[in-house]
């Protein structure tokens, strides 16, 4: 036989499809299935050519079991399969968390304030009905407890799979009823999924739509099943309060998110009664969009490239209009850095012929103009400008983040430090010293620079001459006097070993002049810069 009834732990039977049934991850034991025709216990076979329903064997009373025919049984279920279905768009059953544990709640719509006020008036209740045809009296509805405009939430102190609203006589039952209706979905035995939320979180079971990017809650009285590992993830989060034949204290909240869409995964959330949709991130693009056709970069701005050759060679580009020309190598640790502008359709090739790349940088009308991503470099919590410089600091870190996944340079005069390939957020860039250059480069564009410049030190150094000898030929220049500039100030503090020379640039000092060929001469003998 191919369909039997299965009575769970709460009263309610269901007939259920050998077929459909051998699929659910929370098979009850063979004590709860029956013939729908005799009553009798039957178990499930579930062979490799067939699945199916038989009688327990050894049973007198096979025997007398009227003559079973699928095609009525078929029929019933079908018939049972729409009415669920009719009742899923009416499923307002939530969960809520209160500290660690979680509440069931039938959620009710909004009603208009001069419905509530005669529905008190008129003192209408509403009774909330199990499967079994029992009252839920401390579940009762007042309408005292209903608010004007908005949703009505009713803790359920037992949990069924199915409820029903019985409707006291008023004047305006029928009204409520066309707006809260006469049955309620409960929570299944084999559990439900809810929406993730900090507040009501309503379930979605029966008609809803579930991604691979979110987080749902799954309430449950069996647990979950060890066979999801593969493509779901989940979470005990708390206990669910209320109770149920069979399972007091035994119902379960997990958090669980799908992980792969996958054959396993879809027949899970089908038992569930969810579509799974597999969730796929918005693209972005490495670089503007539309500018690869082939082995061509499609692109309208000027831009400068950065390639890497691994010989020593002569690079050149040659461009149409223009003659060939040399492209600039920088020597690093691993090859050659080659940087050269591309602003028309380029060729690119090395002398022995081991390097050669084509681009161009023009589009076609029917591609949109591209927008430069928002770009943050952030430094000691400071912004920085496109073009900006900024000083080292102790445990002080260099904070990158861009609405579009881009390349970061990190490099200095002589190499190239490290690539961040297709990021869109750097917490801290590691290495940083006094010279090094962040080139954030958005495809072939250049969208930002910054860089950490160098200190410059001035230093005196002695002059090879005798005090005496300098001095007299400072003395014997003349020619037109300029004030004396500052730069002197700073040589006279290292001239401990010139006494002579020392006190001629104080009288220079105190008077405010200076010849200009005696102070070319200082500045040739005594100063220079040098670069850290």
């Amino acid at each position: 036989m191919d369909y039997a009834i299965w009575k769970r732990h709460s009263g309610s039977e269901e007939l259920v499809y050998a077929k459909v049934f051998a699929n659910n991850p929370y098979l009850p034991n063979n004590e709860f299935l029956f013939c729908p025709a005799c009553g009798e216990p039957v178990i499930l076979a579930n062979g490799e050519e067939r699945t199916y329903f038989r009688h327990c064997p050894n049973n007198p009373k096979n025997y007398s079991c009227p003559n079973y025919l699928d095609s009525v049984y078929a029929v019933q279920y079908q018939r049972q399969q729409e009415e669920r279905k009719s009742r899923r768009h009416s499923k307002r059953i939530y969960i809520l968390k209160r500290g660690e544990t979680f509440g069931l709640f039938l959620g009710f719509p909004k009603l208009e304030e001069k419905t509530v006020l005669v529905a008190r008036n008129e003192k209408l209740i509403v009774r909330i009905i199990n499967p079994n045809n029992a009252e839920l009296k401390e579940n009762r509805i007042l309408f005292n407890q209903v608010i004007p405009g908005e949703t009505t939430y009713i803790q359920l102190k037992w949990i069924y799979d199915y409820y029903s609203l019985e409707y006291y006589e008023s004047s305006v039952s029928q009204e409520i009823i066309k707006s809260w209706g006469e049955e309620q979905s409960g929570l299944p035995e084999e559990g439900a999924l809810f929406r993730y939320s900090k507040n009501y979180a309503r379930c979605i079971s029966g008609n809803g739509e579930i991604t691979t990017d979110k987080y749902y809650y799954f309430a449950t009285a069996f647990g979950i099943s060890d066979n999801t590992g593969d493509f779901l993830e989940y979470e005990y989060v708390g206990k669910l309060c209320g109770k149920t034949i069979g399972y007091e204290s035994k119902w379960m909240v997990y958090r669980v998110q799908f992980t792969k869409f996958t054959k396993e995964a879809l027949e899970f959330a089908d038992s569930l009664g969810v579509t799974l949709v597999e969730w796929h991130p918005p693209l972005i693009p490495l670089w503007p969009p539309h500018v690869q056709v082939g082995n061509s970069q499609i692109y309208s701005k000027p831009t400068n490239i950065l390639n890497l050759a691994q010989t020593d060679t002569s690079y050149y580009q040659e461009t149409e209009g223009q003659s060939r020309r040399l492209i600039q190598k920088i020597p690093n640790n691993v090859g050659w850095l080659l940087c050269h502008p591309v602003r028309a359709p380029t060729h690119i090739k090395s002398s022995d012929r081991s390097y050669e790349a084509s681009l161009t940088c023009e589009y076609p009308e029917d591609i949109s103009q591209y927008i430069h991503p928002e770009i943050t470099l952030e430094y000691a919590k400071k912004p920085l400008e496109n073009g900006d410089s900024f000083s080292l600091k102790d445990k002080a870190n260099l904070f990158f983040k861009s609405d579009c996944r881009c390349d970061i340079y990190h490099y200095s005069e002589k190499q190239l430090k490290s690539v961040y390939w297709n990021e869109q957020a750097i917490l801290g860039f590691r290495n940083l010293s006094e010279g090094d250059k962040i080139c954030v480069r958005h495809g072939l564009d250049t969208v930002h620079q910054v860089s950490i410049p160098k200190r410059i030190q001035k230093t005196v150094r002695f002059s090879a001459k005798k005090d005496e000898e300098t001095y007299q030929e400072l003395i014997l220049m003349g020619g037109t006097f300029i004030s004396t500039p500052v730069k002197v100030k700073y040589i006279l503090s290292h001239l401990g070993k010139y006494p002579k020379v020392s006190n001629y640039l104080i009288q220079t000092l105190r008077s405010g002049k200076i010849p200009q060929k005696a102070y070319e001469h200082l500045i040739s003998e005594f100063y220079k810069e040098i670069e850290n």
